[in-house]
């Protein structure tokens, strides 16, 4: 599978490499190219620098959007034509910073962020929230964990998306547990009770069917 992945901040670049390492075929684009070129570089010939977004989907069959929740909209917008019958992938967390590095979430209570992405989306779009519900960290940090390999959770409302992003979640080196529909990624979320845990396939299913 060939996934472009848009943005090249820490979970862009902690992703791409779990990918490219577990040979995924990478296109790359972010707002700062000379950080993408070395991004491509470490990962080596797996991965390739697009000329810009447009670029990056060229071939790709699914797309990372590793953007800051605030700028998320503005890119969808840009690239919606190129996203139809492609599995998107959402791993932002709906949180800004003020100026003395504060979190706050931009999402009034009780709307998830996925159910927010899904309204910005063309209907033909198979979207799914994966792949931030760890810091990029942890992320690097719990990947190919053996005897037993970590979860990382997903939610999604279409079961084509599923499938594949269970794929990527494998390729990246862990087990892929879904939590339910898009309504339900306010449990992926910075504050979820499902983000930042670090818990094998038999616990992840625990967790979900005790909900």
């Amino acid at each position: 599978m060939t996934t472009a992945i848009i943005g090249t901040g820490g979970i862009g670049s902690a992703i791409a490499r779990l990918l490219g390492s577990g040979g995924g075929t990478l296109r790359l684009s972010s707002a700062d190219a000379e950080s993408a070129r070395r991004l491509a570089a470490q990962i080596g010939p797996a991965a390739i620098v697009a000329g810009d977004n447009s670029d990056a989907l060229q071939g790709a069959d699914a797309v990372v959007l590793a953007l800051r929740f605030t700028v998320l909209q503005g890119v969808l917008h840009e690239i919606a034509d190129a996203l139809t019958d492609k599995l998107v992938i959402v791993p932002s967390n709906p949180l800004s910073t003020d100026a003395q590095g504060n979190l706050s979430r931009v999402l009034p209570e009780g709307r998830s962020s996925g159910e927010v992405v899904a309204g910005w989306l063309p209907t033909a779009v198979r979207l799914a929230m994966a792949f931030g519900t760890l810091s990029a960290d942890l992320l690097e940090s719990s990947a190919n964990r053996s005897p037993e390999p970590a979860v990382l959770f997903y939610a999604t409302d279409d079961d084509r998306a599923g499938g594949q992003v269970e794929d990527l979640i494998r390729t990246a080196g862990f087990a892929a547990v879904k939590v339910g529909g898009i309504e339900q990624t306010d449990r992926l979320e910075v504050g979820g009770d499902l983000h930042d845990l670090i818990v094998g396939p038999a616990e992840a299913r625990s967790l979900i069917s005790g909900s």
